[in-house]
């Protein structure tokens, strides 16, 4: 069949001439990675934020050791209100529950290089989807538990405004 001018649409032709040829990486710059938990840079060797919520009602996530003058009321918030050795127990419980994970990960790494070295790569096919299996149902959902039960334990504070 021959391709003939009248059964090409006008608008076909108006649309692709419309696409920009511009380079890849030119085209929209990528937004900035979404970090786990909604995590700041640095949260995890300088401690979790702090929670402030004044009394009008404003809210803020402070470091340790910030002030914070509220915008609405005027009022000044200071963590250093908060106990140090109480905050570094925080850190260090933080600190510790994200151990497991890495080292599970790379348990799981140094197997499959073991298994690709000794030419038996279709261990790691097994080995891949089995310790995925194995750290979602089990090794997880048990870390979790614990590491709440240990956030629990963990003291609260009551800042007051200076």
């Amino acid at each position: 069949m021959r391709l003939t001018t009248s059964t090409f649409s006008t608008d076909t032709a108006t649309s692709i001439a419309r696409v920009p040829l511009v380079a890849p990486w030119n085209r929209k710059k990528r937004r900035k990675r979404e970090r786990l938990g909604h995590e700041q840079p640095g949260t995890v060797l300088r401690g979790p934020p702090i929670a402030v919520t004044c009394e009008c009602g404003e809210k803020r996530d402070l470091r340790y050791g910030e002030d914070w003058t509220c915008e609405n009321c005027g009022r000044l918030w200071d963590t250093n209100q908060i106990p140090a050795e109480q905050y570094q127990a925080i850190r260090r419980t933080q600190l510790r529950f994200r151990v497991l994970p890495v080292l599970y990960g790379l348990g799981v790494l140094a197997l499959a290089v073991f298994f690709t070295l000794t030419g038996n790569i279709f261990s790691v096919f097994i080995l891949l989807p089995l310790a995925l299996m194995i750290w979602f149902y089990f090794i997880r959902p048990a870390h979790r538990r614990r590491y709440r039960r240990a956030i629990a334990e963990l003291p609260r504070w009551e800042l007051r405004p200076q």
